[in-house]
């Protein structure tokens, strides 16, 4: 068996120990922190990550750390198995983590208490990264970020965003020109990289989740913030998969955020959200990309579309144990917990 051909069947087997439904429904019967702990030690795939660990006084952030730390060992194991040629491609799980850590300080500067961003820092991933995560929990001012940043190409992108004394952080267009560059990069390592169907396959896999990822701004500006168009259009990265530009900017300028939904439901996404049945926008648009993304782990041949498969899936998986985990802290109803949940 190649090296290829062995990262596929690796990642195919580690996505075979996926949470089950009676997993999920297990972990929902949970009373506690403890509880969620000890059956994920002691009975599914989390057994090695949680090895040693004490479930009866493990504390709820360090349990999250746990669980996050997964997917980067994961991914960093797979990654073994494939082609050096591929090397800048494997880059984009490192890009994910450093520029989700750059936001995260970012939401953070002005917190004197760090235990939320310290909970999500990923220190195990430190020896991969262009610069050092852990100096990001000392920072408290937009100029320390980019002390920090200083060697790294993310510098050039966050000094025109600077504010002026006395002006408010646009979080909004950090985001918008971080992950615009996240893009331009993966985008631009899956061109030179790859031919054939498994080009196709990864760019269906990436443009899919850059338009829904623009869906979600589209719906979020139009309820919660009463955008205008002309300020929606501006932080859409131009990707267009299943929707034309000329409709979506259409929708954009005419319709409300209830009847965007509702021109979604009769999209080509209209099998994934329902206006009756809506939840909240990221679960409906976190639902289409498990679909996909299962659809590729299943049958796709290629190595590097089962890697992307996976590592979006237990991306997935991840998020589902931390809900269930948050919403047994706050004591929400198990069934307003599992309505949450993508499997």
């Amino acid at each position: 068996m190649s090296s290829t051909q062995a990262l596929a069947a690796k990642a195919k087997a580690m996505y075979g120990a996926h949470l089950t439904k009676s997993d999920y429904e297990e972990l929902l019967r949970k009373r506690s922190v403890q509880e969620i702990a000890g059956y994920l030690k002691n009975d599914t795939h989390y057994d090695k990550i949680l090895e040693g660990i004490n479930e009866s006084s493990i504390h709820r952030g360090y349990l999250e750390v746990l669980i996050r730390q997964r997917l980067f060992l994961d991914f960093m194991q797979l990654i073994r198995y494939g082609e050096t040629q591929n090397h800048n491609f494997y880059q984009y799980g490192i890009l994910q983590i450093e520029i989700k850590q750059i936001l995260l300080t970012l939401r953070f500067l002005k917190e004197t208490e760090k235990g939320g961003q310290i909970s999500q820092l990923p220190l195990f991933a430190n020896k991969m990264t262009s610069f050092d995560l852990q100096k990001l929990v000392n920072v408290n001012s937009y100029d320390e970020l980019l002390t920090v940043l200083k060697e790294t190409p993310y510098v050039a992108i966050l000094v025109p965003l600077k504010p002026k004394p006395g002006e408010e952080l646009d979080y909004t267009s950090c985001e918008v020109e971080l992950n615009s560059y996240y893009h331009r990069e993966v985008l631009s390592h899956i061109n030179k990289e790859f031919t054939g169907t498994a080009k196709k396959q990864i760019l269906e896999v990436f443009n899919t989740q850059i338009e829904l990822d623009n869906i979600t701004k589209i719906y979020r500006l139009k309820k919660y913030y009463k955008s205008s168009p002309e300020d929606i259009i501006k932080v859409l990265h131009p990707t267009y998969v299943k929707i034309p530009k000329k409709l979506l900017h259409k929708w954009i300028e005419t319709k409300s955020a209830d009847e965007f939904v509702e021109a979604l439901s009769n999209s080509a996404y209209k099998s994934a959200i329902n206006r009756k049945d809506f939840v909240y926008i990221e679960y409906h648009m976190d639902s289409i990309m498990y679909n996909i993304n299962k659809h590729f782990i299943r049958f796709a041949t290629d190595p590097n579309v089962v890697l992307v498969a996976y590592m979006n899936l237990l991306e997935i998986e991840t998020r589902n144990i931390i809900d269930i985990i948050e919403g047994v802290r706050y004591k929400v109803e198990t069934d307003k917990i599992a309505k949450l949940l993508i499997y």
